[in-house]
């Protein structure tokens, strides 16, 4: 077989012809083969052998031929490059997987915890229990802290949102928020106001509430509430103890209430078409006071209080009466009022004959020198009034009046000689003046009550806060043995809830209602 395909051994073996071994990269060829024996060997016993023993011996699987399986086995093909890539490729996700997991669990390898966010949230205005007229702006001004920024405040009415703010960005460095509302309420009644933030990680914060009571404005028109009577109570002409009582009132007597003193501290009722003036302790109110109108007395009703003209002469007119007959005049009594800055004197007309016109009081000993006004006034027959005297300054400790009426004799009187009186003065103790200062109608624990003394001091009595259901009457109530001086407040704790809806909370000293706040219990 010629070799025209080179010295390579032929894929096939050659019949009769010994086997070629296989090379390697790593083992030499054997040598070649003369005769039946290795070229440089010399005849061994085994020389003999057959080709078929040959053939056996060579491809024995016997640890001789070890050398052709390692050949065949340690060639590994070489691997791509794009498998080592992959590899790379895995390393690097992985890694940043385990970062991402490390700082979520140890929040950015920070050692100290997060801290979670506080919020503080205030209602500077209005303030508890104020009175709003219905269909004027309202300002709600709120005051904000937090640990964070904040994303948006709430107005809630009644626990409703009525309104919204979303502050701007950026934020405050010291993180204080201030804004103000602007509200109007449509209706009359009582209102809970409160203000709810939310932090920018979703963390919120309500404020306390706010209870106002929203009244109708009363303009031009004059209003009138109801009231009822709580204690036996004179009816009187004028809005003062001095006034001649016309009449009586008992308790659970309906009345309506037409007006009211600067001061609050008398109420002018209708009592079967006749104006009279009651004190407003006496009288529970079915609404707030505010509605009605400042009434001031009629100068010339038979026992008001008589104030100066303003140019005072201590001349009357030649005819102070048309009456034929004369009046009597005498200084009855004079006792100093509002703290010892003006003397009040009781002038009586003992005649049967009304008198109506101008007269003089003079005084002295009180102030350095006399004081002689001229006064308008209108005395019945035997019945009396009042006149006031500014005292500038102030009487503060003990003193004696000398009281003359018509001092010049202008006019001609029945009897001349009980024109003059003297009196001791001593300047009046300051009364307590009770004021509710707080309500609590809500909780598990009943109602809360706290009260302030505004007034002089209160010595130790019994003071009973008192809770009525306006629809029932059903009522609750706990005494407690107080002294109070000026300023100081006590509070009625765990009062237990007569009923729910609106009701009225009573402060009550010796059987008189000294304050009272209508509420709605929940």
């Amino acid at each position: 077989m010629s070799d025209r395909f080179g010295s390579q051994p032929p894929d096939e073996p050659v019949i009769g012809a010994n086997p070629s071994p296989r090379t390697s990269p790593f083992v030499p060829p054997l040598p070649p083969v003369i005769g039946g024996y290795l070229e440089e060997d010399t005849p061994t016993p085994d020389a003999g052998w057959d080709d078929e023993e040959r053939y056996d011996n060579e491809y024995d699987d016997g640890e001789e031929d070890e050398g052709y399986y390692d050949d065949y086995y340690d060639a590994a093909p070489a691997r791509q490059p794009m498998f080592y890539v992959l590899i790379a490729l895995a390393a690097v996700v992985g890694g940043i997987f385990i970062f991402l997991l490390y700082s979520l669990v140890t929040d950015g390898g920070s050692d100290t915890p997060k801290k979670a966010t506080e919020l503080k949230i205030v209602i500077d205005q209005p303030v508890q229990s104020d009175h709003v007229e219905t269909g004027k702006p309202l300002t709600i001004a709120v005051r904000a802290i937090a640990t964070e920024p904040i994303s948006r405040m709430d107005l809630l009415i009644n626990g409703a949102t009525v309104d919204q703010f979303l502050p701007d960005a950026p934020p405050p460095a010291d993180l204080i928020y201030a804004h103000s509302f602007s509200w109007r309420f449509s209706a009359k009644g009582d209102y809970k106001i409160m203000v709810k933030v939310t932090s920018e990680s979703g963390g919120t914060k309500s404020s306390d509430p706010v209870s106002v009571v929203a009244f109708e404005g009363v303009g031009d028109k004059p209003v009138v509430i109801k009231g009822k009577v709580v204690a036996s109570v004179s009816m009187r002409t004028g809005p003062g103890e001095t006034f001649e009582a016309v009449g009586r009132l008992n308790p659970g007597d309906d009345v309506n209430v037409l007006g009211k003193t600067r001061d609050l501290e008398w109420l002018l009722i209708d009592a079967n078409g006749q104006q009279r003036w009651v004190p407003r302790t006496a009288v529970e109110l079915t609404e707030s006071l505010a509605l009605v109108q400042v009434r001031e007395p009629t100068p010339a009703a038979p026992t008001s209080t008589n104030t100066p003209s303003a140019s005072p002469s201590p001349s009357p007119s030649s005819s102070p009466t048309t009456s034929s007959k004369a009046p009597d005049f005498a200084p009855t009594n004079a006792t100093l009022i509002d703290g010892g800055t003006r003397l009040r004197v009781t002038v009586a007309n003992l005649s049967s004959n009304p008198y109506a016109g101008p007269l003089v009081v003079s005084v002295g000993g009180v102030v350095p020198g006399t004081l002689p006004l001229a006064f308008s006034v209108s005395l019945p027959a035997n019945g009396n009034g009042t006149v006031d005297f500014e005292l500038n300054p102030p009487v503060t400790g003990p003193k004696t009046a000398q009281v003359k009426v018509d001092p010049d004799n202008a006019i001609k009187e029945a009897n001349e000689d009980n024109n003059v009186a003297t009196f001791g003065l001593t300047p009046p103790l300051e009364q307590p003046e009770i004021v509710i200062t707080n309500v609590q109608p809500g909780g598990i624990n009943g109602i809360n009550v706290t009260i302030q003394n505004n007034g002089g001091a209160l010595a130790a009595t019994t003071v009973t806060v008192r809770v009525r259901i306006t629809a029932t009457g059903s009522e609750a109530s706990q005494p407690q043995n107080l002294a109070l001086a000026k300023g100081q407040s006590a509070t009625f704790s765990g009062i237990v809830k007569p009923g729910t809806g609106p009701a009225t909370v009573e402060v009550v000293v010796g059987g008189q209602v000294l304050a009272s706040q209508a509420i709605t219990i929940p």
